[in-house]
Order: structure tokens, then C-alpha cells, then sequence
């Protein structure tokens, strides 16, 4: 979902039977996955709406949960999501599988993946970024360093963030009571050491799933603000 993450952004995995609006209850995700705020569940569809501040428009966003396939060469599996943009954003692919799996107690997110004819997964980028952890609690911080491509000498981007207890949100797929945002900063030294690139904030509902992003680019010659809400799912 969204840029890097996309993030990247993006997304987010299964729940109940049937859609939502913003005057129902909204459904979550059955059994022990209803107390996970990213749970990895094959068969969700997420629909997003994607806005910008710099360009005009907003473009809809398709997540579909494929769910694990074996890595290619590896005893490893990893979750896969199929993110397909309904129109053309810059710095943004229209369509793409992203990977998800868990490592030291974290989500990780894997940008660079391929899907063979055989069914395995080809992982062509680094090993991931850790954007959630698998049990969050307010105050919660970490850093984190990623690598674009293997083998890359070290060259990556460096990440810090902490989670913090939201509460009740309503956006356009419904009110949900127990959210929770992960602020993240993306570092580049290069550019400036003292103020990050890339700034975000992810919000998490429990057994939902993320149901908001906002990320900003703080670069002087090229600033943006990204905005993606969920504004209907289902579960197969």
C-alpha cells in the first residue's frame, strides 16, 4: 500500500464475511486472529481510497490476501498481499505483490517479491521492514534499517518508531473501538540529519486491520502528503 510500504503503504488482512459502511458494526477477523491488529488470514479484500495534497483526484486501492507460499531456495514462507491501484499515481506501481512475515517478534514487510509458475516466492529486495509489532503496546519504540536491494553494500534507509492507544475512529468503512497508531520516520543523513525524510502514521484497528494512513514527504523541492482510508472490505 502506499509507497514504500506501500508502503507502501499499505496493507491489511481478513475479516468477516460481507461489506461495510460507515452505519454498521463493522466485522473483524474470526477466532484467535480477532485480537491481532494486522492479522495474516488468506482470502480478505480491503478497498482504500489513496488522496493526495499535491495532485488533484483520489484513486481507489485494491488489497487482496493471497496468503503463504514457500520462498524459493529457502525452508522460509512468506504472506503474500496483491495491492492493484486503480489509476496512475506518482512514485506509485499500479499493481504489485508485497510479502509479509514474522521475525523476533515483529511484522515484517517485504516490498520486493516475485510469484512463479511453480507457486514459490522469488524475494529480490532486502529481508524487510519491521512496521508493527506482533503484540504493540503505548510507548513502544524501535529502529530499524532497510536494505532496497540484496547485496547492496549496506545502502538502505533508517527507520524509527513508536506506537501509541488511539481508541475509537470512525473513517468511511465504519467506527471501530480499539485503534492504535504506529508514528514512523524514514532518516536519510544525506539529506538532512536532524529532520526525516519520509514521516507516517498508520492506524490499526484490533482483528481489522489498518484502516488509515497519512504520510508526508518533507523534502522543500518535492513535498506531498498521502492519504489512504479503508472504505469497504470482505471476507471470502
Amino acid at each position: 500500500m502506499a509507497g514504500r510500504r506501500i508502503a507502501p503503504l499499505l496493507l491489511a488482512l481478513a475479516l468477516l464475511g460481507g461489506s461495510s459502511c460507515a452505519n454498521d458494526v463493522p466485522p473483524h477477523a474470526p477466532g484467535a486472529a480477532s485480537r491481532e491488529y494486522f492479522p495474516l488470514q488468506r482470502g480478505g479484500h480491503w478497498t482504500y481510497e489513496l488522496s493526495t495534497g499535491f495532485f488533484s483526484g483520489s484513486t481507489r486501492v485494491e488489497v487482496t490476501a493471497r496468503g503463504e507460499h514457500a520462498v524459493r531456495n529457502s525452508n522460509e514462507r512468506v504472506f503474500l498481499m496483491d495491492e492493484r491501484l486503480s489509476g496512475r499515481v506518482y512514485g506509485l506501481e499500479p499493481a504489485g505483490l508485497v510479502g509479509y512475515r514474522v521475525a523476533d517478534g515483529f511484522l515484517m514487510r517485504i516490498a520486493a517479491v516475485s510469484l512463479g509458475d511453480d507457486g514459490q516466492v522469488g524475494i529480490f529486495g532486502g529481508e524487510g521492514m519491521s512496521f508493527l509489532p506482533v503484540d504493540p503496546k503505548p510507548g513502544q519504540t524501535w529502529t530499524d534499517r532497510t536494505e532496497v536491494f540484496q547485496q547492496s553494500g549496506g545502502a538502505g534507509q533508517s527507520w524509527t518508531a513508536e506506537v501509541e492507544f488511539v481508541g475509537p475512529l470512525r473513517v468511511s468503512a465504519g467506527r471501530f473501538d480499539d485503534v492504535i497508531v504506529v508514528r514512523s520516520q524514514q532518516w536519510d543523513p544525506e539529506w538532512n540529519p536532524n529532520e526525516p525524510l519520509h514521516s507516517y502514521e498508520d492506524y490499526y484497528a484490533r482483528g481489522v486491520c489498518l484502516i488509515r494512513s497519512v504520510s508526508r514527504n518533507n523534502a522543500r523541492w518535492f513535498w506531498m502528503t498521502l492519504e489512504q482510508e479503508l472504505i469497504a472490505f470482505h471476507f471470502d
